[in-house]
């Protein structure tokens, strides 16, 4: 085959064209530490680069989850210890009270602390991270506890179990001259009081009845749940107290009641976050309905795998625990003993006409057995709190130990997913990272080859025609 100087010279130029494609190659490899610059370079190494950086985002994006998660869980953990140190703190002054007889400047000390420990479990119920509510289920924007009075309105149903009801003593009185009455009393309380109406209780007759009402409801006291007739249920409307029979009591499960609240005082609890409720408008029809049976907030921690991170109010701040401490607060607050002043004139006219002599002894024992009907109420009320301080306490507890399993859990998450993300950078710089030594001394090797190319080119295109003339 005959050779001419244009084969000569295109073979030339194909083949420094080559070695700079190859110095080209390498300056790239060398300028960006990546074995290739497009995917057409290798294809393979292409795919596998696309497939390990995914996993490392995907792995980085479940360690922000796990951070996030790990930040709202410790502002619920703070929270939680702020409420098992107050609710021991309410037991102490319990244990204070049924210890000894309270006076009345000792029964508003013991109130006016324990009101305001209360109040201190609304404020960590309403604890927040990042604006939101910690506590409020997927209600992020709404506190548990109102921060200020709401007028709206609400139907509210409520499930009372039978240990939330209490078997205490109860105490009336229903004059400032006149003697107490004292009952063993059946109680189940609601967290609101007075703008609680149109109750119902499933399966009872709700009879209606005021705290000062003595045998005007029925023939019988109010208070008196031995003679309650079976199948019915006292609202006493000024407390938000049902008082249950004897006989019902001893087969009752739960009580399932509905009631409508109409306005909210700073420091009660929000209902769409504590009950199934709807809210009503002025005319009493529906707007909205809301209910906290499913409310879990859980973050992708890894391939299918959730972690809850919240908790919710309504299993730690109960309804029932709200209503055990504002009842108790209530009932320290507006017991009292005779006017000795106005039971002396009492005693003194129609009908009892009694000589000063008389007077004395009588009012005497009358306040002397009144301090005595006082006292074993309110040792009867403390030594109950005691026992539902201890409940409250214990399911509280019990939260807390849920929350902090799944903190451990996002710790042992949290180790694995660093480990995950250093074997997956680890095996993303193996498929694409450049071996810069051998690159450096490859590229050298190319750049000789290249120069030699050019010697040889260079003593090709000298020749002519002439040289063989």
């Amino acid at each position: 085959m005959r050779v001419t100087n244009s084969m000569l010279s295109n073979s030339m130029l194909l083949n420094i064209n080559r070695n700079m494609k190859a110095i080209d190659k390498l300056y790239g490899q060398i300028s960006t530490a990546k074995k290739i610059q497009t995917p057409s370079d290798d294809p393979i190494v292409s795919a596998r680069a696309l497939k390990f950086r995914a996993n490392v985002s995907n792995v980085e994006q479940y360690n922000r989850n796990v951070s996030q998660g790990m930040a709202w869980m410790d502002v619920t953990e703070g929270a939680y210890n702020n409420v098992i140190d107050i609710m021991k703190s309410i037991k102490d002054r319990c244990i204070e009270g049924a210890n000894g007889t309270l006076e009345s400047v000792d029964r508003q000390a013991v109130a006016v602390q324990i009101r305001q420990m209360a109040e201190q479990l609304g404020d960590e119920m309403n604890v927040a991270y990042a604006g939101r509510y910690v506590f409020s289920g997927f209600r992020t924007n709404e506190p548990p506890v109102f921060a200020m009075a709401s007028e709206k309105r609400y139907l509210i149903s409520q499930t009372l179990a039978s240990h939330d009801i209490e078997t205490t003593k109860s105490y009336q009185k229903l004059g400032s001259a006149e003697p107490p009455l004292t009952f063993s009393s059946n109680i189940a309380k609601l967290p609101y009081s007075s703008s609680a109406t149109d109750l119902e209780v499933d399966g009872f007759t709700v009879i209606a009845a005021k705290k000062v009402d003595a045998l005007t409801v029925g023939g019988f006291n109010p208070y008196d749940s031995a003679s309650i007739p079976p199948g019915s249920i006292v609202f006493i409307e000024d407390t938000g107290e049902l008082i249950i029979s004897d006989s019902d009591l001893a087969s009752l499960k739960e009580l399932r009641v509905s009631y409508i609240k109409d306005g909210f005082e700073q420091g009660e609890l929000n209902p769409k976050v504590y009950f199934a409720c709807s809210e009503l408008d002025e005319n009493g029809d529906e707007i909205a309905k809301y209910n906290m049976d499913e409310q879990d907030m859980a973050y992708e921690v890894s391939v299918n795998a959730d972690v809850k991170i919240n908790s919710l109010a309504c299993r730690v701040y109960t309804g029932q625990m709200f209503a055990d401490l504002v009842k108790l607060c209530d009932l320290l607050e507006s017991v009292e003993l005779s006017d000795e002043k106005q039971l002396l004139e009492k005693l003194s006219n129609d009908p009892y006409n009694l000589s000063d002599d008389e007077l004395e002894a009588v009012a005497g024992k009358q306040l002397s057995n009144e301090k005595a009907a006082l006292s074993s109420v309110l040792h009867s009320r403390f030594n109950n709190m005691l026992e539902m301080c201890d409940r409250h306490i214990s399911n509280i507890t019990r939260e807390h130990t849920d929350l902090g399993a799944r903190m451990n859990r996002l710790d042992l998450v949290q180790i694995r997913l660093e480990q995950d993300e250093g074997s997956y950078k680890k095996l993303m710089s193996e498929n694409e990272d450049v071996d810069m030594m051998e690159a450096i001394m490859l590229k050298a090797n190319a750049e000789a080859v290249y120069q030699a190319s050019l010697k040889a080119g260079a003593g090709i295109l000298q020749m002519t025609l002439s040289d063989f003339i």
